[in-house]
């Protein structure tokens, strides 16, 4: 498996990777930053309501981050798994002395641990660098968060990233991969029943990954009947 899981990871280009997430959660801490002073303000012209929005510095930031993790999830479904099967370069997978079986269940491994990996990194920057700044600027603002909290949301989310999997491979398309990925970020982001989105409440999180995970299931099984 562990031989297995280092041939995919060839098939990456993680150092790549790894500049764009340093990228990307620099972006999303500036952007979180000038956002949130421009909600609080109740004479901004993005605060038309003339009420100051009650989501921390803090708060957005992971919101933030968790929407752009689920498309970052979408992506890597689709270089590791749904290009391979369009292109049908997956056979040359099949002549190696595993299972099928073992074959897929590596690529559902290795889309979670870069993803799980990622996660923590984009969680820890963000609430490191928030609160570091929280104590010598007056509007950036930090909430904490239980640590119970934060993963429960954080694995639920990395399962509901698997969704546009199921979609992608119906017909194996990228481009309903990268699709509905966005659509879950539009859905998720609804902030009418939390400031920090539907994919921010751990019970609903958890609700939404759990039918992840069935449908996820239900793709792997499609996948070992599938003709190349």
């Amino acid at each position: 498996m562990i031989k297995l899981l280092k041939i995919e990871l060839k098939k990456i280009n993680l150092k790549s990777q790894i500049i764009s997430l340093v990228v990307m959660n620099s972006i999303v801490l500036l952007l979180s930053i000038f956002t949130s002073t421009l909600l609080a303000d109740p004479s901004s012209e993005v605060n038309p309501t003339g009420v100051a929005v009650q989501l921390t510095t803090s708060e957005l930031a992971l919101l933030i981050t968790r929407a752009v993790l689920i498309v970052w999830q979408a992506i890597l479904i689709v270089q590791i798994i749904i290009e391979e099967y369009k292109t049908k370069t997956i056979t040359v997978l099949f002549t190696y002395p595993y299972s099928k079986k073992q074959l897929i269940l590596v690529k559902f491994l290795l889309i979670f641990l870069l993803t799980a990996a990622f996660a923590v990194f984009s969680t820890l920057f963000q609430e490191v660098s928030i609160y570091l700044l929280s104590q010598r600027l007056a509007f950036v603002s930090f909430a904490s968060e239980s640590l119970w909290s934060l993963m429960i949301v954080l694995i639920s989310n990395i399962c509901l990233g698997f969704l546009p999997l199921f979609i992608g491979m119906r017909n194996v398309s990228v481009i309903a991969t990268v699709v509905s990925s966005l659509v879950i970020v539009v859905i998720g982001s609804n902030s009418q029943a939390s400031p920090t989105g539907l994919l921010g409440i751990p019970i609903v999180s958890l609700f939404l990954g759990a039918v992840s995970v069935i449908l996820m299931i239900m793709t792997y099984r499609s996948m070992l009947v599938k003709e190349i």
